[in-house]
């Protein structure tokens, strides 16, 4: 099979790339010019690269000649509200024409990387599933809504004649780009010693389980199904006291209060306002981070018949290669 990626260059479309690779498929990537090739810099000569922009429904039409089935993974991720246009321009409108092109073209095999962020949750609830439906709660952030507003085109695909399977992982624990934000900033936070921990629960999920589990079910014959990819939930303090001694770290000890959340909003609007940067600490975050949801994965175990890794093996692997990669 011949697979266009989108995503390609960040953690999980890199290990993607890899397991496609590995099971004897072609693979069409897209990236563009100022693309960071850093995560797969052994295997990019075997991919075939094209540069543009994924708004831009010419230029997809194009790409997608010659394919046989699509791996969205292309996003913003970002809890700052003045990220909240782009991320829909981006997020929303530009899978709306990868699909209208996948539609034009013919290519109907769709699998769509979405996030939990898009299941939804309301007060009071901790254990959710698939079948869980969005209602637009204090729990669903910006990043949450631009997520879920992509599915509805991916879904409206699929009643326009897509084969559509959509995978809505947690946090991916694995060795990305130190420094650069995204999942792999939870490793840099134990490794920097960090002394406070947020109260709620994490859910956590390895980034080579996401990977194998994209393209069994890209070969698969399931279709329209959502499916949550998520190995367990701990606390936070636990999380991050966990890869703090894999990295020989000592773990945050002191837990983030309401008031101090209040205070550190205020604060981090500020300083993002001063320096134009990005807000990370939000009223969404803060929101979230007090929260003890635990996402439900027993559907793709049943389906795939599949077992994820323990925290400790995913800990334990992705502290060692990111030593390895960035000489920690």
């Amino acid at each position: 099979m011949k697979v266009f990626i989108t995503g390609a260059t960040g953690l999980v479309g890199s290990f993607v790339c890899r397991e496609l690779l590995s099971k004897g498929h072609e693979i069409r990537a897209v990236k563009r010019n100022s693309s960071k090739m850093d995560l797969l810099e052994d295997i990019q000569s075997k991919i075939e690269w094209v540069v543009g922009d994924m708004t831009d429904p010419a230029f997809l039409e194009e790409a997608l000649t010659g394919i046989d089935g699509v791996i969205h993974g292309a996003a913003i991720i970002s809890f700052d509200k003045r990220w909240e246009q782009k991320m829909h321009e981006v997020n929303v409108l530009g899978t709306a024409d990868l699909v209208n092109a996948c539609l034009k073209k013919g290519v109907t095999k769709f699998l769509h990387i979405s996030s939990v962020a898009a299941i939804g949750r309301k007060q009071g609830q901790k254990f959710l599933s698939e079948k869980d439906r969005w209602e637009g709660t204090e729990f669903d952030s910006i990043y949450a809504k631009s997520k879920y507003n992509q599915e509805l085109e991916v879904w409206r695909g699929a009643q326009e004649g897509l084969e559509v399977k959509i995978v809505n992982p947690s946090i991916i624990l694995g060795p990305g780009l130190w420094g650069s934000g995204g999942s792999t900033s939870v490793f840099k936070y134990a490794y920097d010693e960090k002394g406070f921990h947020p109260a709620g629960t994490v859910n956590y999920v390895d980034v080579r389980d996401v990977s194998e589990v994209i393209v069994k079910l890209l070969d698969s014959d399931v279709t329209n199904e959502r499916f949550i990819l998520n190995a367990g939930t701990t606390y936070y303090k636990d999380f991050f006291g966990r890869i703090a001694q894999a990295f020989g770290k000592k773990g945050p000890s002191k837990q983030v209060k309401p008031w101090m959340l209040k205070i550190a909003v205020a604060a981090e609007h500020l300083r993002s306002r001063i320096t134009g940067n990005e807000a990370m600490i939000t009223k969404d975050t803060a929101i979230l981070s007090r929260s003890e949801f635990h996402f439900n994965s027993e559907k793709v175990e049943k389906v795939l018949n599949y077992k994820f890794k323990s925290l400790d093996e995913s800990v334990d692997w992705a502290v060692a290669e990111l030593k390895k990669m960035h000489k920690l």
